[in-house]
């Protein structure tokens, strides 16, 4: 019923201020008795209407806060529960049902008591330790616990310390439990600590007093326009008895007329001196400025030709670095084309050089080129064909047995002769090319083809060879009727010579 009371005259007090803005409550109408006629309705709009219509939305919206879960502490120690407007649990969300399988159930199905489980505990003793709101609500969801919104974790907190203090008055009245020295002693620490507390909100309160008498006064009388400060100071005087009459209702209204006129004079020239004293205060600011604005303006200007001469040696530096450059890059060119012309001049001259080289070595080599013309002269060179180093002499062929260190021991051609194709036997079909490439002879052909026709080349560099086959080829010729020469099983007619001269020629 008090709440509905309280209601009833708050929803009366919001109409009264928002439900017609052309009329508005300025108090009572009182008579010249001080008599209340009732209240005095007058179609007007004041400047504080909508201060008051904000308040009273505040007021309303407050009085829907505290029938949440809540308790209020009156001075006999009772406490005052208040109705809840919401479905517990369920967070103002009707449509919120139980958690999945594996999740954590909401917080509606545990109810609130003094005897705390793990999940109270926790609860607990993390707010004790300065954690938050919603590092608890993390914290319970982490470990798979009852899942609290943690906009709910402060609520369940005042309910558990709630309960707490009804199961401690039970025990208390029961006989359970009793006062010791030490709860005595913070009981009154306690209570000197709260007494300072409500004193103080006393005095905050207090400290508006004057506000709401300035804003009352101009509720009773509209032209009544005095501040808070003025009405502190006029009824101190009144209560002090230092307060003066209206110069009205004095005894000599003249007297008093003549004082106030010379005390606004007397105010006036404060006022001017005052006037004058901050006109000159204002006027030496203003040169300090002024001055100080003219150093300032100087040093720009000295900064900013500084800077203007830097700039100037910085594009007269970078003049200079791009001439430098400039020339660095032009002497490097000529470089590059002296450079150029000196390696042509030195290739040119290693090239003559290389020419000359073999020039003159081709002058000191004493052995005579072959030139390869055509291999169907060896085409009947066969394994029994006699070998052409059998035309050298001793010395020729230990020189070769030399070169190709074998032995030099011996005494007759064939000995020797056996010994280099012997070694020529060792060499495989590539190797003989290779050589007979090197050469510049002819690789066309098989093994014993080239063999022979390398051996021919190496014999023919020697004089000997010339000169044996000379006097066999003479021997030759005078028995023409023989038609074939023993050792070389070629003819050895009138085309005999040409057989061996066209196949290597000079």
């Amino acid at each position: 019923m008090q709440e509905e009371d309280d209601e009833g005259e708050l929803e009366g007090y919001a109409d009264l201020h928002n439900g017609n803005d052309d009329y508005v409550d300025t108090g009572l109408f009182v008579d010249d008795n001080g008599h209340a006629l009732g209240p005095h309705r007058k179609k007007t709009r004041p400047a504080f209407f909508s201060r008051s219509t904000d308040a009273a939305e505040r007021a309303a919206r407050r009085t829907q806060v505290c029938e949440s879960e809540t308790f209020l502490l009156d001075e006999e120690n009772e406490y005052l529960h208040g109705s809840s407007s919401r479905v517990p649990g369920t967070f103002g969300r009707r449509n919120r049902g139980k958690g999945k399988k594996g999740e954590p159930l909401p917080a509606y199905h545990k109810k609130v008591s003094a005897d705390l489980d793990s999940d109270d505990e926790l609860i607990m003793k993390m707010r004790e330790k300065g954690f938050s709101d919603k590092q608890i609500s993390d914290k319970l969801a982490k470990d798979g616990r009852i899942r609290y919104d943690q906009k709910s974790i402060s609520t369940r907190i005042a309910r558990i310390r709630l309960a707490q203090c009804e199961h401690v008055d039970y025990l208390l009245e029961e006989g359970y439990k009793e006062w010791q020295y030490d709860d005595d002693v913070l009981l009154l620490q306690a209570y000197e600590l709260a007494n300072i507390e409500l004193n103080y909100e006393i005095e905050r309160i207090r400290a508006w007093r004057f506000r709401k008498v300035s804003e009352y006064m101009r509720r009773l009388n509209q032209d009544a326009i005095f501040s808070a400060k003025a009405c502190t100071s006029r009824y101190q005087a009144l209560m002090d008895g230092t307060a003066k009459i209206p110069s009205e209702l004095d005894d000599d209204p003249e007297a008093r007329f003549a004082e106030m006129e010379a005390y606004r004079m007397e105010r006036e020239q404060i006022r001017e001196a005052e006037r004058q004293e901050k006109e000159e205060k204002c006027a030496l600011q203003r040169k300090i400025k002024d001055e100080s604005r003219l150093r300032n303006a100087q040093k720009a200007e000295e900064a900013a030709t500084r800077q203007k001469e830097m700039m100037n040696k910085r594009a007269e530096k970078a003049m200079k670095r791009a001439a430098q450059s400039q020339l660095k890059a032009q002497r490097a060119r000529e470089n590059e084309s002296n450079r150029k012309i000196q390696l042509e001049r030195i290739k040119a001259e290693k090239a003559a050089e290389e020419v000359a080289r073999v020039q003159k070595r081709k002058k000191m080599n004493r052995n005579t080129t072959l030139t390869v013309s055509r291999v169907d002269s060896f085409k009947s060179v066969n394994a029994d064909t006699p070998d052409p180093r059998s035309y050298l002499s001793i010395e020729d062929l230990q020189t070769l047995c030399s070169e190709r260190s074998l032995s030099t021991m011996g005494r007759s051609t064939s000995e020797f002769v056996q010994r280099l194709r012997d070694a020529d036997d060792q060499y495989s079909l590539n190797d003989i090319k290779n050589v007979c490439r090197s050469r510049g002879l002819n690789t066309a052909g098989n093994k014993v083809q080239l063999k022979y026709n390398l051996a021919l080349a190496i014999a023919k560099k020697f004089t000997s060879f010339n000169q044996n086959r000379a006097r066999e080829n003479k021997n030759a010729n005078e028995n023409e009727n023989q038609g074939k020469c023993a050792d070389t099983g070629m003819d050895v007619g009138g085309d005999g010579d040409e057989k061996f001269e066209g196949a290597f020629s000079e």
